[in-house]
């Protein structure tokens, strides 16, 4: 069977993470002998984990299905979530969150983007995470201003990393386009 391979330029791949992303020069369209077209997407676990830890440094309110996307990319029940948020949160109350019947709260969205980055940093070398950039995040609610108003894509591209001082892997790299104070 020969196949022919060509790298995308672009390639959204919202549908496969759950949250906006868009990928580049990393895609590869596969056409094979009967003129099936199939697009691989490499390490899609390691794309979500970085999609999820930089959708959290993005200063724009998290909505309730990005909440949802993100916490199953962390492999967590509404549950364990609640458990890692404090004592104060419960699963029903991140349901209500997940769902929009009730307004996440600054601080709490603060502490939910927090322990999403601590759990996933270390599956996202390309992404650059400091807890500090978290507490310093001054979240706006695009959404209040313009109802109409459409989360841009998170685009990354794949590259060599160095870990450790020494160890170099693949990663997916994003840069935050939007600075915030830390």
């Amino acid at each position: 069977m020969n196949e022919r391979r060509r790298t995308l330029e672009q390639h959204d791949v919202s549908d496969l993470i759950g949250l906006h992303v868009m990928i580049v020069n990393t895609a590869q369209e596969v056409t094979v002998d009967d003129g099936e077209v199939m697009v691989e997407v490499p390490d899609i676990e390691a794309l979500s984990a970085a999609a999820a830890v930089a959708r959290c440094l993005v200063p724009i309110r998290l909505r309730g299905n990005e909440l949802k996307v993100i916490r199953r990319i962390a492999g967590w029940t509404a549950l364990d979530l609640a458990a890692k948020m404090g004592e104060k949160t419960s699963s029903e109350t991140i349901s209500r969150w997940e769902n929009e019947k009730q307004p996440m709260g600054g601080y709490a969205e603060k502490v939910f983007r927090l322990v999403i980055c601590e759990e996933l940093a270390a599956s996202a070398p390309g992404v650059d995470y400091q807890a500090g950039a978290i507490a310093g995040l001054m979240v706006v609610d695009a959404w209040r201003v313009d109802e109409a108003f459409k989360m841009p894509p998170l685009v990354f591209e794949r590259i060599k990393v160095k870990v450790d001082g020494r160890k170099i892997v693949n990663a997916w790299e994003y840069e935050n386009p939007v600075k915030c104070a830390a």
